[in-house]
C-alpha cells in the first residue's frame, strides 16, 4: 500500500516461567552504590549522598584516570632531587708547616667495598715516614702485625728525593707505599669510616726536607673501586661552605613547575553531574 516503507517488528516469544535471569552486575553495581549513598561517601571533597549511582560512577573513573596522569607528575621532580649521583670518597694526604714544624696530616675516608686485597703485608720503620723515591708516606702508630692492605695504581715515587722520620704520630695507622702499589690501613678500620691521623716532624721545614713546589704532587686509585688518594703539599683547604648544587636547584624548580599543574589540575571539578 502506499509507497511508504513497512516497518519491520521483531516480536519475542515470552519467557517461560522461572527462566528470567537476574541481572547479576547491575545489582551488585546497585547495592554498591546503595550502601554509599547512606554512608555519605566522601569522594574528592564532594559529598555523594544526593548524586545519582550513574554520577558516582562516572565521577570515580575519572578520579582513577587523573590519578594515573597525576603520579608520573610527582614521581619527575622527586627523581629529579633524589638523584645525586654517588659521591666519591677521597683519602687525602696534606703536607704542610704548622708553627715551625712538618705536619702530614690525613683527612677523608674510603669504602672499601669491592676493593682488591694486596695479598702480603706491609709497614713502617718508624711511626711516621716520607719517602718519595718510592712513594711513601706513614702516619699513625705502626701496628705492622694488624694492618689490612689493599692494591692501588699511581706514582712509584713524587717530587725530588725525600727521606724523614717523623717525631710525633698519632690517630688511625696509614701507609700509602707507591712502588709496592699498595695501602694499608690499620685493621680496626671500616669501610667508609672518617681516616684521621698525623705524623709531626719537629723543627724541620718543607725546604729543609728537600720539597720545592706546592700542590697536588700524587693521586691514586683504590683498584675495584672508584675511591682515590691524594697527596698534597700544603695545608688542607678550610671547609666549604655549602651550597645548593645545579642539580637539586634544578629539582626544585623542576617540582613548583609541577606543583601548579598539579593545583590547576585538583581545582579542576571531579564530578560529572548526574544525567537526566
Amino acid at each position: 500500500m502506499g509507497g511508504h516503507p513497512r516497518a519491520r517488528v521483531a516480536l519475542r516469544r515470552p519467557r517461560k516461567k522461572g527462566t528470567h535471569r537476574k541481572p547479576e552486575k547491575a545489582f551488585a553495581h546497585a547495592s554498591l552504590f546503595t550502601d554509599l549513598r547512606s554512608m555519605n561517601f566522601f569522594l574528592g571533597g564532594i559529598i555523594t549522598a544526593n548524586l545519582s549511582p550513574h554520577a558516582v560512577i562516572t565521577s570515580l573513573r575519572a578520579f582513577a584516570n587523573r590519578r594515573k596522569r597525576l603520579t608520573p607528575l610527582l614521581a619527575a621532580p622527586a627523581a629529579l632531587l633524589l638523584s645525586q649521583g654517588e659521591a666519591k670518597a677521597v683519602l687525602t694526604y696534606n703536607i704542610f708547616e704548622s708553627a715551625g714544624n712538618v705536619v702530614v696530616e690525613t683527612n677523608g675516608s674510603l669504602n672499601l667495598t669491592g676493593a682488591e686485597a694486596l695479598g702480603k703485608s706491609i709497614g713502617c720503620e718508624n711511626p711516621g715516614l716520607i719517602n718519595s723515591n718510592i712513594a711513601v708516606i706513614c702516619t699513625g702508630p705502626d701496628i705492622f702485625s694488624s694492618v689490612q692492605t689493599f692494591k692501588i695504581s699511581g706514582p712509584t715515587s713524587f717530587n725530588r728525593p725525600v727521606s724523614a722520620a717523623s717525631s710525633i704520630s698519632s690517630g688511625i695507622f696509614t701507609i700509602l707505599w707507591g712502588s709496592v702499589a699498595g695501602i694499608g690501613l690499620a685493621s680496626s678500620y671500616l669501610s667508609n669510616a672518617p681516616i684521621v691521623s698525623n705524623s709531626t716532624f719537629n723543627g724541620a721545614t718543607l725546604a729543609s726536607l728537600g720539597f720545592t713546589t706546592t700542590g697536588l704532587i700524587g693521586t691514586w686509585t683504590l683498584n675495584g673501586t672508584s675511591e682515590s688518594i691524594q697527596v698534597i703539599l700544603g695545608a688542607p683547604a678550610p671547609p666549604a661552605a655549602a651550597v645548593p648544587g645545579p642539580l637539586p636547584l634544578l629539582g626544585a624548580g623542576a617540582a613548583f613547575g609541577w606543583s601548579r599543574r598539579l593545583r590547576k589540575r585538583i581545582a579542576a571539578p571531579l564530578i560529572t553531574p548526574p544525567q537526566a
